[in-house]
């Protein structure tokens, strides 16, 4: 279950990178930055099957997802400039909140 557990947070960690790298190849036109940004996709993607085989798949894609889009957003904050409004900041810490009563609220064998 411990590996399970890391796949899902490599699977968060590819999809930031991913999603950080498509802000980039945007920026650049980089043919290179593209071809990085789909290996951390896909990565990403592989990383979360394999958590998908001992995590049930709306705690897993919950996280993912969830965790993702935080610290997308806090990076976006320190590194990229973004302003976040206090209506953001609440929905982010609602889904937070969402998350670990999701992972609480898993039976666990």
């Amino acid at each position: 279950m411990v590996f399970a557990w890391l796949f899902l947070v490599l699977a968060v960690l590819t999809e930031v990178a991913g999603t950080m790298t498509m802000n980039a190849s945007g920026k650049t036109g980089s043919l290179w930055m593209y071809a990085l940004m789909c290996v951390f996709i896909a990565g990403s993607y592989t990383f979360l099957s394999f958590a998908l085989k001992r995590i049930a798949v709306g705690i897993a894609i919950a996280i993912w997802e969830g965790l993702g889009v935080t610290l997308i957003s806090v990076i976006s904050l320190i590194y990229l400039d973004q302003v976040l409004s206090i209506q953001k900041i609440v929905g982010l810490a609602l889904g937070v909140a969402g998350i670990i009563c999701l992972n609480f609220g898993e039976e666990h064998s």
